[in-house]
């Protein structure tokens, strides 16, 4: 009873207010050489020449069929200088894989003598304010570093989330471990920061997505399948090993297994590595279970078969001979709002700066970080797709929107620009089905939310913001098919919703006479030759959509023309 209200405390705190926790289990690497980021970069996953003094990244190395050697973050400290923050579960393969393809390059690899500190938590950053008596301040783009002076210890601080909240790793040499402990007790007597057991740390770590060395990777795993190429992998570099193994994964399909999410009913977890049977077929596999104090359900990360990787599905399945009832998930299991806050900002800067310059590859940058801040982030991706077509990279493009597909099947947006890419690539089989589902999936979203009622202001405001996009997305369709039946009759709607009367008769006037019996039409047309005043002409659309509806036994739109028509013909001179 007491270690589970201790944890529920630490849960709190981390949730509301800081906690800090010692990271015994990661390792500092020291490295340095004049030759340091020309080797990196021939080693590992991403772009380290990108790096600018004080910046980081995750990034991987992998073995030729791209299977995981090590996971890591690389943070540049100088112009011949980083730190490599590592588990300590993978030291020796990284240590051990780089020093092996060194020859004659000037590069040191040390292993540090420090201690490091997590401090977590929405109100981390104000108490490093605290420590510090200044305004410094750790920055807020993941893995970027700076260095400031703790209670007169230099101490090198890395931005990091290791629970899914804001908050960063500090680096102090080991003999500055007392002092800074006597300082941490100072304020957590104060009630401004506790300490976090072992436990919660664990809870936060899944309930984060954050994919563990030994639990939930080995080295039998390709990158794809963890996820963290998305963070770890620039495909714009040069060659390095494993390369075309990730590249052709990229371009051409998703991996078969890949790591995601479960909510479990019931009360036992699963154990480590136990298999998921449904229909008597493998579903997957069972990595790290924990009960989310956040979602009051058991948790678990997971390897999913890529026919059934859609979020928010549910499942009857067998696990280690048991019956379980589990729900796929998106990870993260709890995103807090201020990574979502920071996507968007991104977001909207790299729109910005698009208008204003003719260069993509800043916009391009800020988007790819938008969608690491926030992977459910549809606008980032439609934007980064638009923009990677226009650099003509369309293999990119469409593996980005296959992957938001992945996501949520009933993106519209997704099948939309899949549907524009393809048909720049001449695939119109591929184009023209990805149309047909984009269409189908926006009629019936249009349906449902002219069903719904808008009870609030803010539902108000969505909905403008979503009609909005509605309009972008049906131009879209329109520039492959001008006459297409759905996305005329869907941006008449809308703006008609909209009361951009002059702007909805086009599409509208475009459906009936493409398509004469489409009685819906028909009673739009008339409502918005109402809305302008152009009594007479709506007369005339209700009078041939009343003819239209007898004829295919339209009941409800015959009904409804012919009350307002009868309306019109009362107070029309």
């Amino acid at each position: 009873m007491e270690t589970t209200l201790s944890s529920q405390k630490n849960h709190r705190y981390l949730r509301e207010k800081a906690g800090y926790f010692f990271l015994n289990d990661l390792c500092l690497i020291s490295a340095k050489g004049s030759d340091l980021f020309n080797y990196l970069q021939t080693q590992t996953t991403n772009d380290v020449n990108e790096l600018k003094i004080w910046q980081g990244q995750n990034n991987a190395i992998v073995d030729r069929k791209a299977r995981v050697i090590s996971t890591f973050s690389l943070h540049r400290t100088g112009k011949d200088s980083a730190v490599i923050l590592v588990e300590a579960i993978q030291k020796e393969n990284l240590l051990n894989h780089l020093n092996s393809f060194l020859f004659r390059e000037d590069v040191t690899l040390t292993l540090s003598n420090h201690f490091i500190l997590a401090l977590q938590g929405p109100k981390s950053q104000e108490l490093i304010k605290h420590f510090t008596q200044s305004s410094d301040y750790i920055p807020e783009k993941p893995n970027d570093v700076c260095e400031f002076i703790f209670e007169e210890l230099p101490c090198l601080a890395i931005a990091k989330s290791l629970t899914g909240e804001e908050g960063c790793a500090l680096i102090f040499q080991t003999e500055s471990k007392e002092t800074v402990m006597h300082e941490l007790l100072k304020f957590e007597q104060q009630s401004f920061v506790t300490q976090i057991d072992d436990h919660t740390q664990e809870v936060f770590r899944i309930e984060a997505g954050i994919p563990s060395y030994g639990k939930d990777i080995s080295d039998k795993n390709i990158l794809p399948e963890t996820g963290l190429e998305h963070s770890s992998v620039s495909y714009n570099k040069g060659c390095y090993i494993g390369q075309e193994v990730i590249a052709r994964i990229k371009t051409y399909g998703a991996p078969n297994f890949a790591l995601m999410g479960l909510i479990i009913e019931g009360e036992s977890l699963p154990l480590l590595d136990s298999e998921i049977v449904f229909d008597s077929k493998k579903l997957g596999v069972i990595k790290s279970s924990i009960f989310s104090y956040s979602l009051q359900k058991n948790i678990a990360l997971a390897y999913i078969q890529k026919d059934h990787r859609s979020p928010d599905i549910d499942f009857d399945v067998i696990i280690d001979n048991k019956s379980y009832k589990i729900r796929t998930c998106l990870l993260p299991f709890y995103q807090p709002q201020t990574r979502k806050d920071h996507s968007k900002i991104l977001q909207d800067k790299a729109l910005k700066l698009y208008q204003e310059q003719d260069d993509l590859d800043q916009p391009v940058a800020l988007l790819r970080e938008a969608i690491e801040l926030d992977p459910k982030n549809a606008t980032a991706y439609e934007a980064l797709g638009v923009f990677l077509s226009k650099q003509n990279k369309l293999d990119e493009a469409i593996s980005l929107m296959k992957r938001l597909v992945e996501i949520d099947p009933e993106e519209i947006m997704a099948h939309s620009n899949l549907s524009v890419y393809y048909m720049q690539q001449g695939r119109i089989e591929d184009a023209e089905r990805e149309k047909g589902e984009a269409t189908a999936l926006q009629f019936e979203k249009a349906i449902a939310e002219n069903m719904a009622k808008k009870t609030t202001e803010d539902k108000v405001k969505q909905d403008l913001a979503e009609r909005e996009q509605k309009i972008s997305l049906f131009k879209q369709v329109l520039e492959i098919d001008p006459i297409d039946q759905v996305a005329n009759f869907g941006l008449g709607s809308v703006y008609h919703d909209l009361k951009r009367y002059e702007e909805a008769l086009p599409p509208l006037q475009t459906v009936i006479k493409e398509y004469k019996d489409y009685s819906a039409a028909y009673v739009l047309l008339g409502k918005t030759m109402e809305k302008l005043s152009r009594q007479n002409e709506a007369i005339q659309a209700y009078r041939e959509g009343i003819a239209v509806a007898s004829r295919k036994g339209d009941l409800m739109p015959l009904k409804e023309m012919q009350q307002k028509l009868n309306q019109l013909l009362h107070t029309t001179p």
